[in-house]
C-alpha cells in the first residue's frame, strides 16, 4: 500500500512539476547577470573550469552570433550517473550554459541539475544532482564577479 502512494505521488509530481517550472522557470534555471562581455565570461568560464579541474568542451556561437553556448563536464558528476546507464550521458548536468546580452548586461543561464532526477527518477541521479548543484552555482557566481 505505502509502496502504491509513493509511485502516485512520483507520477503527480512529475505530472505537475513542469507546470510549476513553467509559471517559474527560474526554479529550473539558475541564471546569473553581469557586466562583463560575453567574450569575458567565456574566458572566465574556461579558467574556472581549468582551475577545478573540470573539463571544458568547447564554446559556440549561434543565432547569429547572439548566444554563445559553452558545454563543460564535471567529472566527479559523471562517475555517479555513468554506473546507472551510458545513455545517461544525454543527461549528464555538465553545465549547458547559454551566455547572451539583455538589457545592456550579459546573462548566463545553465539548467539546474535537478532536471535529471525529473526526467528520469532513481537515486543515484538525485544524488549527483545534488553534488552538481552547489559547485555549479559556485562557478556561475564566481564568473559572473
Amino acid at each position: 500500500m505505502t509502496r502504491h502512494i509513493l509511485i502516485a505521488a512520483s507520477a503527480l509530481l512529475l505530472i505537475l512539476q513542469p507546470a510549476a517550472w513553467a509559471a517559474n522557470p527560474s526554479g529550473i534555471l539558475i541564471i546569473r547577470t553581469t557586466d562583463k562581455s560575453s567574450e569575458a565570461v567565456v574566458a572566465a568560464i574556461k579558467a574556472y573550469v581549468e582551475e577545478n579541474k573540470w573539463i571544458y568542451l568547447g564554446d559556440n556561437k549561434v543565432k547569429k552570433g547572439q548566444v554563445t553556448l559553452v558545454k563543460i563536464c564535471i567529472p566527479e558528476v559523471g562517475r555517479m550517473v555513468w554506473p546507472i546507464g551510458l545513455q545517461l550521458s544525454a543527461l549528464l548536468p555538465c553545465g549547458n550554459l547559454g551566455i547572451y546580452h539583455k538589457d545592456r548586461l550579459t546573462e548566463i543561464s545553465a539548467l539546474h541539475p535537478r532536471y535529471m532526477n525529473i526526467l528520469y527518477p532513481d537515486p543515484a541521479l538525485e544524488r549527483a544532482g545534488a553534488l552538481a548543484a552547489p559547485l555549479l552555482t559556485d562557478m556561475l557566481d564566481a564568473v559572473a564577479k
